[in-house]
């Protein structure tokens, strides 16, 4: 059966990464995807160690920067390498369910996996996704073998993977404590649960710290400051914890959502707000503390807000973040199409196995995993691909319960039934229920996010088209990255007005967006609108809490408007943003040298 699976697994993976070599998001790579490549390429031409502790998870651009080196650059290589890995994952879930509930029950899980709808979409995108779910299957299967046969090594192994697993997805550091639980839970021992397991114990926590080193080394060696792994914790805190907070990725004023602009973006305004510079744990530390602050301040908001990321994480609606799943289903002709597994079923039937797992055995240890998940998400945010890792522990228990409810409707045992799902059907109901989402701006969205990829690829018309479709949603789904996108296609048809236009109002939409005035002032230098593109600039300077590109673009309206001191102060700004700018170099240094009052 292993086989089998893994097989069908693939096969329809393989199918979609053919479709979506078609589609356009394939050569334009989006938020995450982009700064995986980049940050892979950098590790390349850079070297190993970074400029500073990891802000975003590490292992998987370090895989990347691997594979670009014996491969070459090439990411859609990458992808057929997660669809084998995603496979895998399939089949290591397969025997897990047959561990906790029998051979029956772990063939249903292992096809509902090969058939589950966000997999096969994870697989096609450069992100650590699938190498996440990757992780958690292999934790959980590691750990019902080292259960099985008692031996140090085998709980050692069982570590190295959980500590992988936390170098992919911080939050899943939890899972180590959770998989101890259980297992001190089920070793009765004549000097009590804690002394029979402490053996164990040591090994697991020494493989997963074994693991998890490299990065703590790295750190300390970048930054001089003791980060275990990351330092991004604090600031997503803060976004799930504000007063504008609405459990989803909703991003203060002043930051990016853009990955290498949020690191530093995020980093400035602590330092701004601190009156000092910060080491990483300390940035990571302040928006902590505004979180808890918010909390503190405003218990009972915070606890409705945790009840809505429970209901959100637990509806059958997949909250799109880099890539939206169901737009890609809805509007393009791929394997995705098909009335594959979704988390309708998967959540539903879920639930109802979580009531039938015995702790102290086998089918306890993905109760326990699917919680501890859960506990180290809710803090946070929720969206799609945060959830996937979850959905592995998720499938035993969902195969167990199709088992029973199905054996039991065959032999009309209604009350056995009744006894199943009753206690299930609060998480059922949160599941099967629509949504608190806006899903008009998520479509909307979709459609801004493919106006953007569209202008990318150079495809300028079916850009504004699609924004066009967007705009007729919803307003409210235009993100920063569309509305530039869209701006910059109008600009390269020669439609400069209605550019300007857009910009305009993009800036009215965002206010703080650093990008959208910096675009819109460069737009207006072209135009001849001197002092206007200066003025937005100077607005993108103030807006941006890390600026860069504004002082190039201030240094040379600035000189076009003969106000020399401005040019000299922006430009001298400039030197040192962009070392390796020969002709800015140049251009400064001749304004330094003119004789002052000359033109």
């Amino acid at each position: 059966m292993p086989p089998a699976v893994f097989l069908l697994a693939f096969a329809i993976r393989a199918v979609f990464l053919l479709e979506w070599r078609h589609l356009p998001y394939i050569d334009s790579l989006c938020s995450d995807a982009w700064a995986n490549d980049r940050w892979a390429l950098d590790i390349l031409n850079d070297g190993l160690i970074r400029h500073r502790a990891f802000y975003q998870s590490p292992l998987y651009p370090y895989f990347l920067a691997a594979f670009y080196r014996i491969f070459g650059h090439a990411p859609y290589a990458v992808l057929w390498t997660q669809a084998f890995v995603d496979s895998c994952s399939c089949v290591l879930i397969m025997r897990a369910a047959k561990r906790c509930f029998g051979a029956r029950a772990g063939a249903l899980a292992g096809l509902a996996a090969a058939f589950y709808r966000p997999f096969i979409f994870s697989a096609a995108l450069l992100t650590k996704e699938t190498f996440a779910v990757f992780g958690a299957a292999l934790f959980l299967s590691l750990c019902l073998r080292a259960a099985d046969r008692g031996r140090r090594r085998d709980y050692f192994f069982c570590g190295l993977a959980g500590g992988a697993a936390v170098l992919l997805r911080s939050n899943m550091a939890l899972l180590i404590p959770a998989a101890l639980f259980w297992l001190w839970s089920r070793r009765p021992g004549p000097g009590g649960h804690g002394s029979a397991a402490a053996g164990p114990a040591l090994a697991l926590l020494a493989g997963a710290a074994l693991a998890v080193l490299p990065a703590t080394v790295h750190n300390f060696a970048a930054s001089r400051d003791l980060v275990p792994v990351n330092y991004t914790g604090g600031f997503t805190f803060f976004i799930g914890n504000n007063p504008e907070a609405t459990g989803l990725a909703t991003y203060p004023s002043g930051v990016n959502s853009d990955p290498l602009l949020e690191e530093s973006q995020s980093s400035r305004l602590a330092e701004i707000s601190s009156g000092r510079a910060l080491k990483p744990s300390e940035v990571s530390s302040f928006w902590f503390r505004k979180g808890l602050g918010f909390i503190a301040e405003h218990p009972l908001r915070w606890f409705g807000l945790t009840g809505l990321k429970f209901w959100l994480f637990w509806n059958k609606y997949e909250i799109p973040d880099n890539y939206d799943t169901g737009f890609v289903s809805r509007h393009f002709n791929t394997v995705l199409k098909w009335p594959l597994a979704s988390f309708a079923l998967i959540g539903s039937l879920g639930a109802a196995g979580l009531f039938i797992c015995r702790f102290r055995e086998a089918s306890g240890l993905p109760l326990a995993l699917f919680t501890g998940y859960l506990i180290s998400i809710l803090p946070f945010l929720i969206n799609d691909r945060y959830r996937l890792p979850a959905v592995v522990f998720l499938f035993p228990l969902a195969a167990a319960a199709f088992e029973r409810l199905a054996a039991s409707a065959a032999k009309r045992e209604w009350r056995v039934m009744w006894k199943l799902l009753l206690p299930a059907s609060p998480l059922i109901l949160l599941c099967l229920s629509r949504a608190p989402i806006n899903e008009r701006s998520d479509e909307a969205a979709g459609w801004g996010q493919l106006a953007a990829v569209y202008s990318g690829r150079g495809e300028f018309r079916r850009s504004i088209d699609a924004f066009r479709r967007a705009a007729e949603i919803s307003t409210d789904g235009l993100n920063e990255a569309a509305l530039d996108g869209v701006a910059y296609s109008m600009r390269r048809l020669g439609f400069m007005e209605e550019a300007l236009v857009l910009y305009k109002e993009g800036s009215s939409m965002y206010p703080g967006s650093p990008v959208l005035y910096n675009n819109q002032g460069t737009l207006l230098l072209e135009l001849g609108r001197t002092k206007e593109g200066v003025e937005a600039l100077e607005k993108s300077l103030k807006a941006d809490p890390d600026p860069g590109i504004q002082y190039k673009n201030l240094f040379y309206g600035c000189l076009r408007l003969g106000e020399t001191e401005k040019a000299m102060r922006y430009g001298a700004a400039a030197v040192v943003r962009y070392p390796g700018d020969a002709g800015l170099q140049r251009a400064v240094r001749e304004l330094k040298e003119k004789p002052r009052g000359s033109k």
